[in-house]
């Protein structure tokens, strides 16, 4: 639930937006214990802060959400060489001001181990990944991402049609838990020159340890306010730099010393604050980085009325 809590950017979020704009009510327990339903006219301050509140109000059980007429979609990804990483990269930088809404697209700096899952092309060796994702037609899709189809050689050509129930394939991110040390920094614009600052300080020439760098992109429907306000402060984040890797020995420390600096080398291009599902933590420093100050306030303020003795570890930072 900690997706949908903190905004929920999915692989189809330029077109549909945040996941927590389509939620209709919660099933919640409060830090008071008391079970209770969440709606725009039910307990309407807590509905608006467990949109994008991540979690810290409450333990959801149940969410109730507007189904989407979507039966199949046209994605998945393309994988490159990390020899061809500046040229797709920069193609990619280029590419994205021309897409429409209904294209969601990020690129990801990979460096995967062998392990179960990772194709043998791409264990063990710099590769770049081009996701995409497009609703409605599949051969404007397609014609949409031909650019990319053309920025280099694919090692792996993996778009097509798919259905619904597939859409995590596109960013395959991993199911089971693992010992990660995470990164991130919203940015205001993604130009070339922040392609290079990229490619120099994560790309396959940089040594870095991290298993993926990754550049989303955000905008279309993110930007739109929904008709019931919510805690989701951040819809003017144009592009999401995030990272991980391995927080254990032999690579944890230096792992966490590159994601630092990561961040100063994008820094140019980052904005004030944070995305609520990519700055883990309950502290009142994350906290006051993810939210902006009127919604920190409003946010405790519920936070004391529905758990007054500070149960929720994960509220405690709003207090």
């Amino acid at each position: 639930m900690g997706y949908t809590t903190g905004g929920g950017h999915g692989p189809l979020a330029r077109q549909h937006g945040l996941a927590s704009d389509r939620v209709r009510a919660f099933d919640v327990v409060t830090g008071d214990g008391v079970l209770r339903r969440a709606t725009s006219t039910e307990h309407p301050d807590l509905f608006w802060g467990l949109r994008g509140g991540k979690g810290a109000l409450g333990i959801v059980t149940a969410v109730e959400v507007d189904l989407l007429p979507i039966p199949t979609l046209y994605g998945g990804a393309l994988f490159f060489a990390g020899a061809d990483a500046g040229a797709v990269l920069r193609a990619w930088t280029g590419w994205c001001p021309s897409l429409p809404p209904q294209a969601t697209t990020s690129i990801a700096l990979l460096n995967l181990p062998a392990m179960p899952g990772v194709p043998a092309p791409l264990a063990d060796r710099p590769t770049v990944r081009v996701r995409f994702a497009w609703v409605g037609d599949p051969t404007a899709g397609e014609a949409a991402r031909a650019p990319m189809r053309a920025a280099a050689t694919p090692i792996i050509d993996a778009v097509a049609v798919m259905p619904y129930a597939a859409l995590g394939m596109i960013h395959a991110d991993p199911v089971d838990p693992l010992p990660a040390h995470e990164g991130h920094a919203p940015l205001s614009s993604f130009t070339l020159e922040a392609a290079e600052a990229l490619l120099a300080v994560a790309g396959p020439d940089s040594d870095s340890p991290q298993v993926i760098t990754e550049v989303r992109q955000l905008g279309g429907a993110l930007t739109v306010e929904p008709v019931v306000a919510s805690a989701f402060s951040r819809r003017d984040v144009a592009f999401s730099l995030f990272c991980v890797g391995i927080a254990a020995p032999p690579v944890g420390e230096a792992v966490v010393a590159h994601e630092q600096a990561l961040r100063a080398a994008m820094a140019p291009w980052t904005m004030k604050g944070a995305l609520p599902n990519f700055a883990l933590g309950a502290s009142p420093e994350r906290c006051a980085r993810v939210f902006p100050a009127d919604v920190l306030v409003r946010l405790s303020g519920i936070a004391r009325t529905y758990d007054p003795n500070g149960i929720l570890l994960s509220g405690r930072g709003l207090r």
